[in-house]
């Protein structure tokens, strides 16, 4: 595949946008006078004679010991702006120590080999150069610590292994004079929150040493990378955005999958098309790198890619949880060009040099602009022409990007958002700081306020984890704080993947739940296994290798509890709110489902620990008045149900199994039968026979029946809009879509029994999301109301109120005369 692929009809036929991006030529600079002769040759004799104009200007601001952040494109020679800075210095001064964070060890591993060849060919004297990671043997520590100039290492580590034991890296320390973060933008978030704290804890360590080190951040493109940049590192940064790198053609397309059911709005599944476009492409004999958001999504690809091809062993997987030495196979034989296929969760999405890619293919918009931008960043990093492909599914985000693309290629990408003051966090890391130095009467953490601090290190004592002697405040517990927190998750910890007592991957406690819970379909590189065993207290899932015809998918419910309420709100057909919530999820039982056809074979029970987080959301309800005006419209018109010819025997033994009383207010048949009523609707089944599974039916008498089946009918409106909010609330806000969750129910619970919507903070303490949306309320239903309304099918899809399957046909009219009625002057 040298300049063009090709595709046959049928798949240009569904290309509904085509942008080229024109290739680019350089923007060249002068290397400055300052840098002396031997490093200006250096470049030189390998054919550098000049910097593009983002690294002169970076170079230049960094030797003015300005923090700097360089936030240019994908391969455009960000890391010669901190290198040459560094290797000045170092010239100048051989004592010069630096640490070089990155946030996966793959890159820690590609960046130290690249700086390595880079340092021996640069400079005459040796310089000490290491990886200190969890990896790194017990007997490298120990020199890395004595003789190390450079470190290369992750937050993770210096978080664990590296300022609990500052002591043993005093020289280090001493002599620190950069930080480099290199990938900024993926501090967001939990993750971004924590390290935060950690650069506040690694800057109050550098102190204590005599040392004041310069910050060098780079990133990819967000809209407030500033702003960002200083409230992770607490300093004023100089900010480097003009990118004068050379690109080579890009071709960007956007393919819709063709409508299979027009009625529903219902096109062919996007994962199926992904897998037919990876498949033409790998007979094109170019490399392509497949990306798709969940883990379990990538090992399906990769499983029916496979199939698809003769030449198996030259299509891959690559996601967390592979063990770390399969995937540095993987990159080396991706770089080398022995395999010809990667399909990777986002895992690959940050900088790994993995050679020059002809074309990227994402199945599904992967949530983010800065996301999608950083994928399709990965093709043709050689200048030359590339094709970035993202293929669409049928939700709402994707149908909407389709129709207005340049909200993708010329809007502004999302903010990054931290709060390294979240109190679920800030306490753990004040202990780690605490064990690792006293705290003197009166010294500062970062940009907390002093009363709060105080107020923290105050609870500390009260709970006997600290004292104060002589105007300084010691840690006294005899734990290791830093053990007790992961940077990157709200969990303990991670869960070990064994099969015939071979460890083959790993699985954070947040998705061991949902994905290796008892009786799961596990999928690793390709392969199925069984989950026999979920060992929780020894963190510990045991599997069976073994071919299955179906897949599982969990089915859990969500409680909310109202912790504190902040505001409440009357508003038009109802009440609006923000506060401190609860949110416990529970993963309650799973469903088995055909491979390919999706059919539902049966279901299966579980018994698993809930998980609970607190945080803070913005909920409102619909007023019983809104209630009944829906009912009397009696818009609800969906066909009626053929329940199968054995319906009337179900009843019978339904009713007689419930002894002939409604199960809802107890009242007994007298001389009419009672009803009999699904408590999953009947449509959300592939036929009758599986709906009329008898622990599904209830007796309820005609009352009762009556309303649930109006709850119902608000439960499928309020599902769709909770849909439409789902999709539209991070374009107002500008955050990732993870980092909010959206909720429906009849009943929320959160000091009200009516029915409603909640949005809240994904984060533990929240980041501030949820009360800004509060603020948006009108906003969100007119913007909701105006792509329902506008939306070309007839009674719902995908792409509206979202799947048929759960929400119902004719969800479409509920939402609108929802909205309606939520928007309606009083």
């Amino acid at each position: 595949m040298e300049n063009e692929i090709i595709f046959d009809s049928s798949i240009l036929q569904n290309i509904a946008v085509h942008k080229v991006l024109k290739a680019k030529k350089a923007e060249l600079k002068d290397f400055p006078s300052y840098l002396n002769d031997n490093t200006i040759n250096y470049f030189k004799q390998r054919g550098i004679e000049k910097l593009y104009s983002h690294q002169r200007k970076a170079i230049d601001a960094i030797m003015q010991n300005k923090n700097t952040v360089i936030t240019t494109g994908v391969d455009s020679g960000k890391s010669l702006c901190y290198q040459i800075p560094v290797l000045h210095k170092l010239q100048k001064d051989p004592q010069t120590r630096a640490i070089f964070l990155f946030p996966t060890k793959a890159l820690t591993q590609d960046q130290k080999i690249k700086f390595t060849k880079f340092t021996s060919e640069f400079l005459d004297s040796d310089i000490g150069i290491g990886i200190y990671d969890g990896d790194t043997p017990s007997d490298k520590r120990r020199i890395i610590k004595r003789s190390t100039n450079l470190l290369f290492t992750n937050p993770d580590m210096l978080h664990l292994g590296i300022l609990p034991h500052h002591t043993n890296w005093s020289e280090f320390f001493t002599n620190l004079k950069f930080v480099i973060i290199d990938e900024v933008h993926i501090y967001r978030g939990i993750f971004g929150s924590h390290f935060a704290n950690v650069i506040r804890r690694l800057k109050r360590i550098a102190k204590f040493y005599g040392a004041d080190p310069q910050f060098i951040l780079t990133s990819a493109t967000l809209s407030n990378v500033e702003d960002f940049s200083k409230k992770l590192i607490e300093e004023d940064v100089e900010v480097v955005s003009a990118d004068g790198s050379p690109t080579g053609e890009k071709h960007y397309l956007i393919y819709n999958p063709p409508i299979v059911n027009k009625e529903l709005g219902i096109r062919r599944s996007a994962m199926q098309e992904t897998v037919d476009i990876a498949a033409d492409l790998f007979e094109q004999k170019g490399q392509t790198l497949v990306f798709s958001e969940s883990r379990r999504s990538i090992e399906l690809i990769l499983s029916y890619l496979r199939r698809n091809v003769d030449e198996v062993d030259l299509v891959q997987g690559y996601r967390s949880g592979y063990l770390p030495t399969d995937r540095r196979e993987i990159e080396r034989k991706f770089r080398s060009g022995e395999i010809r296929t990667v399909v990777s969760t986002n895992a690959l999405e940050l900088g790994v040099d993995i050679g020059g890619l002809d074309t990227v293919l994402i199945n599904g918009y992967p949530g983010s602009i800065a996301s999608t931008r950083q994928q399709f960043g990965r093709a043709g990093r050689n200048g030359k022409p590339s094709f970035c492909i993202l293929v669409a599914t049928s939700n709402l985000l994707d149908q909407y990007l389709v129709k207005h693309p340049d909200y993708l290629f010329d809007q502004n990408p999302e903010q990054a958002l931290i709060d390294p003051d979240n109190p679920f966090i800030l306490l753990h890391h004040l202990k780690c700081a605490l064990f690792e130095k006293p705290f003197i009467t009166g010294e500062k953490f970062g940009d907390l306020p002093q009363d709060v601090l105080n107020q923290y290190l105050q609870i500390l004592q009260n709970y006997d984890l600290a004292y104060e002697s002589n105007d300084k405040i010691f840690w006294k517990a005899n734990s290791y704080p830093a053990d007790e927190i992961s940077l990157r998750t709200t969990g303990a910890g991670e869960f070990v993947l064994k099969c015939d007592d071979k460890t083959i991957g790993i699985v954070d406690e947040n998705s061991a739940y949902w994905l290796t819970h008892p009786q799961a379909v596990y999928i690793h590189q390709g392969e199925t296994y069984l989950v026999t065993k979920l060992d929780v207290p020894n963190k510990l899932v045991e599997l069976e290798e073994k071919k299955t015809d179906y897949y599982t998918q969990t089915q859990a419910k969500t409680d909310f509890e109202l912790i504190k309420l902040k505001k409440k709100e009357s508003v038009v057909g109802g009440e609006k709110f923000h506060g401190q919530i609860k949110v416990t999820d529970i993963v309650k039982g799973f469903k088995r489902q055909k491979w390919h056809t999706n059919e539902i074979l049966g279901y299966g029970d579980l018994d698993l620990p809930p998980q609970e987080t607190i945080t803070y959301g913005y909920w409102f309800t619909i007023s019983e008045e809104i209630i009944v005006k829906l009912t009397e419209k009696n818009i609800w018109n969906n066909t009626k149900n053929d329940y199968g010819s054995d319906w009337k025997n179900i009843t019978e033994k339904v009713r007689k199994r419930d002894e002939y009383e409604c199960q809802h207010c107890g009242i007994n048949e007298q001389e009419k039968a009672f009803d009999v009523h699904h408590k999953v609707p009947f449509k959300q089944f592939a036929n009758a026979k599986q709906a009329n599974q008898l622990n599904n039916l209830m007796t309820l008498c005609p009352s009762c029946h009556r309303k649930a089946e109006r709850m119902f009918y608000v439960q499928s409106g309020l599902a769709g809009l909770a849909n439409l909010f789902r999709s539209i609330a991070p374009f107002f806000i500008m955050c990732d879509g993870k980092d909010i969750r959206v909720h429906s129910s009849q009943r929320i619970g959160l000091g009200t029994d009516d029915p409603g919507v909640v949005i809240h903070d994904s984060m533990p303490g929240g980041i501030g999301l949820s009360e800004k949306l509060f603020s948006m309320h009108y906003k969100l239903l007119w913007e909701a109301y105006t792509i329902v309304s506008g939306c070309e099918c007839r009674t719902g899809c995908p792409a509206c109120v979202g799947p048929v399957a759960e929400n119902g046909t004719g969800a479409k009219k509920q939402v609108i005369e929802i909205i309606k009625y939520l928007m309606k002057k009083k």
